[in-house]
């Protein structure tokens, strides 16, 4: 019976373990909301770590976020993100950066590590912004104006 109990009681201490572990997980995660205030949709790339403490990045789009709306588009590691928009059906208007150049296909969806060494033709290639999240935020909004 005290080998029972014993067996039992490692076994709820290893699950209260791993709980703990996923809290720790959610809470160096983000929400990503976009407020497209403009009168177009829109469509969304995002490129962030690929999982909480991993150094790889992902880069993966279309989130579409419907003119005069907010979205979240998913929920992501802390630490630094990276964010490009365009016009649905329209490359050439857009919400584009100078912090990073990153490959994006058409017409999407996709989603692919972002090993060094890629290459994609050069219409695809899209300057995208940048932001460092804080440990203490849980939504970051990017408004579209």
């Amino acid at each position: 019976m005290t080998k029972i109990r014993s067996a039992l009681a490692v076994l709820f201490f290893a699950l209260a373990g791993l709980g703990t572990g996923t809290t720790g997980a959610q809470a160096q995660m983000f929400n990503f909301q976009v407020c497209n205030q403009t009168g177009y949709s829109a469509s969304v790339a995002v490129s962030s770590l690929t999982a909480v403490g991993s150094s790889q990045f992902v880069v993966a789009g279309w989130w579409t976020v419907g003119a005069g709306t907010c979205s979240t588009i998913g929920t992501f590691p802390q630490g630094w993100v990276y964010y490009y928009a365009e016009v649905t059906g329209n490359a050439s208007l857009r919400w584009a950066g100078t912090a990073l150049s990153l490959c994006v296909d058409y017409p999407g969806p996709f989603d692919r590590v972002n090993l060094p060494g890629y290459t994609c033709p050069g219409d695809d290639l899209k300057g995208f912004n940048a932001e460092q999240v804080d440990p203490a935020t849980s939504t970051f909004t990017w408004t579209l104006n």
